[in-house]
């Protein structure tokens, strides 16, 4: 007689087969979800850099740009402020020269009131409503009280060091320590971050920003 295979062996087999089968089928699911997840994530890291190069490259754009206003706006401004603390009266071509550029600053508010964080923003004002103050006080032909002039002046110089040393911490660049100058009340301080100690003996621009 030969021997009989048991007829539950190769259904054991058959199941075993299957088993390895289905098993083979989910684990190579599983490497595929998860090859296809590390290829998300490098794709959303990839996209995220890109993001942020774009974001810091339209943040520094902004900044610049408005950098570049105030120091133009000083320019004119200080001219303004030295014609008039001589006690003589802007003429025609200096009048609209100022008003020019103050439009100009108001212009360059709105790329960086766009793209900046909430503590450049809440800066900004600090840097340009003095300055706009200090234009009108020169603009209007009845306001000859000349004490007004120097303040507002001061107190924009100092808005715009605290400004442009966040401004250039938030790009990552060196910036000025500036912390003494919240509170503060400081004789003029310049753009290139220098004070006089005698403010009388100040009469040159203030140098463009580096």
């Amino acid at each position: 007689m030969g021997s009989q295979v048991p007829v539950w062996i190769p259904i054991v087999v058959a199941l075993l087969g299957l088993a390895g089968v289905i098993l083979t089928q989910v684990l190579s699911g599983r490497r595929e979800a998860r090859r296809m997840a590390e290829e998300t994530a490098r794709e959303e890291r990839r996209w995220q850099r890109e993001r942020e190069a774009r974001t810091h490259e339209t943040r520094a754009d902004a900044y610049a740009q408005l950098m570049g206003v105030l120091e133009a706006f000083d320019g004119v401004l200080f001219q303004a402020r030295a014609v008039l603390e001589s006690d003589k009266k802007l003429d025609e071509h200096q009048a609209t020269e100022l008003r020019a550029v103050r439009s100009e600053a108001q212009h360059a508010l709105g790329p960086v009131v766009l793209h900046a964080p909430e503590a450049v923003r809440r800066l900004v004002s600090d840097a340009t409503l003095p300055r706009m103050r200090l234009a009108a006080m020169l603009l209007d032909p009845a306001d000859d009280d000349r004490a007004k002039l120097r303040p507002a002046w001061d107190a924009g110089q100092r808005g715009y060091r605290v400004m442009r040393a966040r401004m250039r911490a938030d790009l990552g660049f060196d910036a000025e320590p500036v912390d003494e100058l919240y509170g503060a009340q400081p004789t003029v301080v310049s753009s290139s971050s220098e004070s006089t100690s005698d403010p009388a003996d100040t009469t040159s621009l203030p140098p463009p920003t580096s």
